[in-house]
């Protein structure tokens, strides 16, 4: 039997991901994938679970870019993580 994500879960996901983007904290994107992905394990995933991969990956580009950001291996680690998950 699949297992579904309900509509009130995937509109506050949405949201949370919209925020974490607006913060403009690459961070903070990698955390609400990370968060996301756990809910949706071992459940259907909806159609534009795109949406997390790009946000992913454009929190990627952000967070190597910025000279501020200290390229710790367990956020690069974590990031590569999600990423695999996603694709």
């Amino acid at each position: 039997m699949t297992r579904y994500i309900t509509n009130a879960d995937f509109r506050r996901q949405k949201a949370a991901l919209t925020r974490a983007i607006n913060s403009g904290d690459p961070l903070k994107v990698l955390d609400t994938v990370e968060k996301t992905l756990k809910e949706w394990h071992g459940k259907a995933w909806p159609d534009d679970w795109s949406r997390w991969l790009r946000a992913l990956e454009d929190a990627w580009a952000t967070y190597e870019r910025n000279e501020y950001y200290d390229r710790l291996t367990e956020v690069v680690d974590r990031f590569r993580d999600a990423h695999t998950r996603l694709t």
